[in-house]
């Protein structure tokens, strides 16, 4: 038998089901939201704190959730300000 006289049919032609568009599409808007979400919170990162007051918001607001931390920070704070009210 030579290939010349060997047939198989007419090609099929692939088919994607909907369901998997479907899920491709959402999937892939659910990955733009995520990195929109992404760049949104690093757009809100703060600086970080230059002067005394600064850091005594900041102990405020960490208070609630470290109060040692706080006290950390209003005790640099204060060390700072009398280091800088003596022309240091």
């Amino acid at each position: 038998m030579s290939n010349a006289s060997m047939t198989f049919g007419q090609p099929q032609r692939l088919v994607i089901p909907r369901g998997s568009v479907w899920a491709a599409s959402a999937m892939a808007m659910l990955i733009d939201a995520l990195r929109r979400l992404d760049r949104w919170q690093l757009s809100l990162k703060q600086e970080e704190p230059r002067t005394v007051q600064d850091v005594l918001a900041w102990a405020s607001r960490v208070e609630a959730s470290d109060p040692g931390f706080a006290a950390d920070l209003r005790a640099a704070a204060m060390r700072a300000d009398v280091e800088a009210a003596r022309g240091r």
